[in-house]
């Protein structure tokens, strides 16, 4: 199925804005993946971005003031979806947009890749069925396409529901109880840091009773806004209208962080009984939410914002920023791969009866043989074919010691991997000290990136098995584990055209 790509209901400076706001994630994006080796960065691309929640499901005029941006960005790798180290740097770039004034508006952006999406689709989940039949697509690959969803059956939503509700609510209950038995002891810090736990469970088991489906986030004002927006009745929970309720709250919302790591986290006893309270009336809430859902499952379906918009013509073109957007690369050739094989056997060949004769029983015993023969052959001459390669190390002009923490743009081409870190560190300004054991491992090929010296040294020398060490003004490389030895780490030499 295709996505939607009208947008008639959304005025037009909001549509600008969107556009703003595309741009800026592409570009956070785009600076994320830069001079990264793994395949999953440097194929890394954003299949689909998608608009969901009231700002397309709703009219404009149902949409409350101050309503989220809620975003789903597709990507081509699980791997990629999965690195939230990555994508924090880009949510960090839209959060100082919103803040800065450039939109109006915060953005809430989850990641998926197509292979786990489609899975949900197949699986009916409602929480990713609702983003295929109702969201908008803001952008898209050509060739873009997704799996039918699936409607599951009342009784299945209602038993998987129950489930998920049993589950998440009864550890967020122990929680509740552990907050209790610590604010009794006087241990202020973890009780709260135990009701920031409880009151994140309600909040999930609310979002997955429903829609089987939570944020992976530990932020309760992000999970706060997902569950009320299904169940508005949990508002009453936290109120925000004085400054005590509203710092109460951000006393357990730091608490998760703080109450772990930092001393200086202080909640009054006052605050944190007020609190106690809360938890437990959103306890009850979330309760009363599932039960409300299941309530509405048994007499009939749920009410839908929007009808069911009609299908998309196969030949319509789908929605693009176009050079707004310069930092995106359309590859034609991951679009087919994402698309369903158009290979099938041909039946009347009878290729199990041809494997299963005599004549080739004896050589079936040798092919794990003879394939890891074949791996090991072309594993050695990739090596070989590397080794052969080399890269003078451009000149360095030595200057002052610098602080670990400094931000170093720089671009290594070096025969070994101790050469790539006397490049680097005879650029920052530091020695080093290693054994000259460490000289034969090669690393060939370019690296470039924007990083501190400590973490650009940690990196090259990660897929060596060697770690750096800093002290003073002397860098130490080591092995980081004399139990195995280092291995080869090579890399692709990309050279810019400019």
């Amino acid at each position: 199925m295709m996505l939607r790509t009208e947008m008639d209901h959304i005025p037009l400076p909001i549509r600008d804005e969107l556009l703003h706001v595309a741009s800026v994630l592409f570009e956070a994006f785009a600076e994320t993946t830069k001079g990264r080796l793994s395949e999953h960065y440097r194929a890394g691309r954003i299949l689909s971005l998608v608009l969901h929640g009231p700002h397309a499901e709703c009219d404009w005029e149902d949409v409350a003031p101050g309503e989220a941006y809620r975003l789903l960005a597709i990507v081509n790798y699980p791997r990629l979806a999965r690195s939230e180290r990555d994508w924090k740097i880009v949510r960090d770039r839209l959060r100082r947009a919103w803040e800065f004034g450039e939109i109006t508006r915060p953005v809430r952006l989850a990641v998926e890749s197509l292979e786990r999406l489609n899975g949900a689709l197949i699986d009916g989940v409602p929480y990713f069925v609702t983003i295929a039949e109702r969201g908008i697509a803001l952008y898209q690959m050509d060739g873009f396409q997704l799996r039918s969803p699936r409607r599951l059956e009342v009784q299945d939503q209602s038993v998987r529901g129950i489930a998920q509700f049993v589950g998440w609510h009864r550890r967020g209950c122990g929680f509740l109880a552990g907050a209790g038995f610590y604010r009794d002891r006087g241990d202020a810090p973890l009780a709260a840091l135990l009701l920031h736990q409880a009151c994140e469970h309600f909040y999930q088991a609310v979002l997955w009773s429903i829609n089987f489906h939570g944020p992976r986030t530990h932020a309760l004002e992000e999970l706060r806004e997902a569950a009320e927006a299904l169940a508005p009745g949990l508002r009453a929970a936290w109120p925000r209208d004085t400054r005590f309720e509203r710092r109460a709250f951000g006393c357990i919302r730091r608490a998760y962080v703080e109450a772990r790591y930092k001393s200086s986290f202080r909640i009054t006893m006052e605050e944190l009984t007020w609190a106690l309270e809360r938890v437990k009336l959103l306890g009850e809430g979330a309760a009363r939410a599932c039960a409300d859902h299941q309530a509405l499952l048994v007499s009939g379906s749920p009410p839908s914002l929007l009808p069911a918009p009609a299908r998309q013509a196969t030949g319509a073109a789908p929605a693009r920023f176009g050079s707004r957007i310069p930092t995106l690369h359309r590859s034609r050739g991951m679009a087919r791969q994402a698309a369903p094989p158009r290979v099938r056997w041909n039946r009347l060949i009878r290729i199990r009866l041809l494997w299963r004769r005599s004549r080739f029983t004896p050589w079936a015993d040798h092919v794990p043989h003879i394939v890891i023969g074949l791996c090991l052959f072309i594993a050695g001459a990739e090596a070989a074919v590397w080794q052969a390669r080399s890269f003078d190390p451009s000149h360095v002009t030595r200057s002052g010691p610098a602080d670990p923490s400094a931000v170093l743009d720089f671009d290594i081409r070096a025969d070994t991997v101790l050469g790539a870190v006397m490049e680097i560190a005879d650029r920052a300004g530091y020695r080093v000290n290693a054994s000259e054991d460490i000289w034969d491992m090669r690393w060939t090929g370019a690296y470039r990136a924007k990083a501190t010296i400590f973490d650009a040294l940690a990196d090259i020398l990660y897929g060596s098995g060697l770690c750096p060490a800093i002290q003073g003004d002397a860098i130490t490389v080591r092995y980081c584990y004399r139990s195995s030895p280092p291995v080869v780490a090579a890399a692709e030499n990309q050279e810019d055209p400019d």
